[in-house]
């Protein structure tokens, strides 16, 4: 019996799961559907202001920028010095495949093999995870934060305490990650990454401030997009209510339950906004138009993509053919 043609098992179950996210994505996008006035939602897609689309657009083009500048900042904390315009392009092609990736892992994956063809890939892989985690840990602080500052909005206080509590429980396991894994075995492989290959970036203290400055500065400007494209849809949402809206939104879409957080995403903003009593139809249109910006800066680094050979860098070297010995 011929077992070569056989699917792998791992591929079995790769092709199980995204087919479990599709379903997940649609169902949850036809429950939405079903909620709110189609004829509406499509009449406020198709009244979208294309001015403040464009700066939805720039804003989030500008916040590719402070990610490749963090990113940056973290490679040369390990030696690595590339050009700005070259992590610039790795962010806008990884932004390219979360569109059809399982939520961000799938751009983090694609940083990682651009930057490991030309470097070690132990490197490539701890500053993408450290940048990652960085960067959930300050918009969880932000969420916090946001949540203490402005409690006018309302929300239920099992919500509250429980996203204040777990951004303060994230974040000082974060800054005290260093000393946790102490707990661990001596020879635990998370032990020995934290303590060998990530400690560098924990105990150098002007490396964490610009990391957090960069890390801030980037989703303030995803919560200015969120505040643009309000506008476009014809809402006034007050630049607070984002701040508390966004972080949470993030990090729903961020869990790889659906395809790209489609449908999630949708959903979140239909009950934050709900919630200020605006109309279901103008939240989920504020959803779709989130993701369009998210598309539109996809098809940028898309083109990236294609214009660099349309083929994704390799970890290690494909092996050399054989030499031919007729040739001899």
């Amino acid at each position: 019996m011929d077992h070569e043609n056989e699917p792998r098992p791992s591929r079995v179950r790769t092709l199980a799961l995204g087919l479990l996210k599709a379903t997940v994505s649609i169902g949850l996008l036809a429950l939405l559907l079903l909620r709110v006035d189609v004829a509406r939602l499509w009449s406020y897609a198709r009244n979208a202001s294309i001015v403040w689309l464009a700066g939805a657009l720039g804003l989030y083009l500008l916040m590719v920028l402070a990610s490749a500048w963090r990113w940056g900042v973290l490679l040369r904390a390990q030696h690595v010095r590339l050009p700005f315009t070259a992590l610039t392009s790795s962010f806008l092609v990884a932004t390219f495949f979360n569109n059809f990736l399982p939520s961000n892992i799938g751009g983090d994956v694609v940083r990682a093999l651009y930057l490991a063809e030309g470097h070690r890939p132990g490197v490539a892989i701890n500053s993408v995870v450290f940048d990652r985690v960085s960067g959930l840990v300050l918009l969880m602080a932000l969420g916090a934060a946001a949540l203490i500052a402005f409690p006018q909005y309302g929300l239920p206080w099992p919500l509250t305490a429980s996203l204040v509590a777990g951004g303060l429980v994230l974040v000082l396991g974060w800054w005290m990650c260093p000393r946790l894994v102490r707990l661990l075995p001596v020879g635990n492989r998370l032990r020995r990454q934290v303590e060998t290959e990530l400690g560098p970036f924990w105990r150098d203290r002007v490396l964490l401030a610009r990391v957090a400055v960069a890390s801030l500065a980037f989703h303030l400007t995803q919560v200015g997009v969120q505040y643009v494209l309000a506008r476009a849809a014809g809402v006034a949402l007050p630049f607070s209510y984002c701040l508390v809206l966004h972080p949470v939104i993030s990090v729903m879409t961020a869990v790889p339950l659906s395809v790209a957080g489609i449908g999630v995403r949708e959903g979140g903003y239909l009950y934050f906004l709900g919630r200020i009593n605006v109309d279901d139809s103008i939240a989920v249109t504020l959803g779709l138009l989130w993701f369009a910006v998210t598309v539109m800066a996809g098809l940028v680094g898309g083109a990236l993509f294609l214009a660099s050979g349309a083929a994704l860098p390799r970890v290690y070297p494909r092996p050399a053919a054989p030499a031919d010995a007729s040739a001899a």
